[in-house]
């Protein structure tokens, strides 16, 4: 279950569009949530040296604004369920500092925009949040607010995309206090690039998959994916199992998902895939990027990945 979920904020309004929905997840799961802000005082360097000092005499002052501004966004949130929101101000870089804070705090979830502006700091994807989604080991949910303007997102459907390797099951675990939350109708997908030959962990190939290798593959895939279905269904979860044929993973899920409502997308950023790997500047990249849904995102731990270094 959700334990703690941290919003993190930069002062603007578009990032506090997430505010309501992790206030929900608070509420629901009677987690703590926490606001995180990252005060990035203005430096330079010392030419001799290259040893980076304050550069504005005025900068407290600016510190001692952002805190304020933490704990009056924290105030009027109230509390959620049984707990008072909590806030924290990171010194550092905003990309660097606020990924160190996740990673030593390890809370279970991180709600948060990825476009917004605002006087102190950016969040869009490409900066702040992409350099958070590369770097930190905790799931976040990506949220892109139409217009700017915050809403509850509706979660009742869930497209996994799965490369069938255990790297890419672990968002299973976050996705299932989600979906124990709003219920979510749960579809592993797979998809699979029929000019591509590819077997377990070896590297692609370029080469046409003749009718039997089309079909071998397409049953292999299929019962890997029912199996792990099986799994969740056996613990009260509804899923389903979809195994497509396409020249692009990151179209075919999205096309997915533009087809229906209330769905949001579950990843992982690595993994075993056509081109050998699921990450971050490839397909999970182009899926973030791609839609305007809600994106359930986990990089898993350095660990789990060293076996495939």
């Amino acid at each position: 279950m959700f334990r703690t979920i941290v919003v993190p904020l930069d002062g603007s309004r578009f990032a506090e569009t997430a505010l309501e929905t992790a206030a929900h997840f608070a509420r629901a799961s009677g987690a703590r949530l926490e606001l995180v802000g990252v005060h990035e005082p203005p430096m330079v360097l010392v030419p001799v040296a290259d040893i980076p000092i304050s550069a504005d005499p005025g900068d407290e002052e600016v510190r001692a604004q952002r805190q304020q501004y933490l704990a009056a966004t924290a105030l009027r949130l109230g509390g959620q369920g049984r707990n008072a929101v909590e806030y924290q101000l990171v010194d550092g870089l905003a990309g660097p500092g606020l990924a160190q804070w996740i990673e030593s705090h390890r809370p279970d979830l991180v709600v948060m925009s990825t476009h917004g502006r605002g006087p102190l700091s950016r969040f869009w994807l490409g900066s702040v949040a992409d350099h958070v989604v590369r770097h930190v080991s905790v799931p976040i949910l990506l949220l892109r607010p139409k217009d700017g303007e915050a809403s509850s997102p509706q979660l009742s459907s869930a497209i996994v995309p799965l490369d069938l390797s255990p790297e890419a099951e672990a968002i299973l675990e976050p996705l299932k206090y989600v979906a124990g939350l709003f219920a979510t109708h749960i579809t592993l997908v797979h998809v699979i690039q029929p000019i591509l030959g590819v077997y377990g962990g070896m590297p692609a190939y370029a080469a046409p998959l003749s009718p039997d290798q089309v079909e071998a593959t397409r049953t292999r895939a299929e019962q890997q994916l029912e199996r792990i279905a099986d799994r969740l269904r056996s613990s009260g979860f509804q899923a389903a199992t979809k195994v497509l044929f396409s020249m692009g993973v990151a179209g075919s899920v999205l096309q997915l998902v533009d087809e229906s409502t209330g769905t949001f997308v579950a990843l992982t950023t690595h993994g075993f895939a056509g081109f050998r790997r699921l990450l971050l500047g490839s397909v999970a990249d182009k899926i973030v990027r791609g839609t305007d849904r809600p994106v359930l995102i986990l990089r898993p731990a350095p660990s789990a990945l060293s076996r495939d270094q």
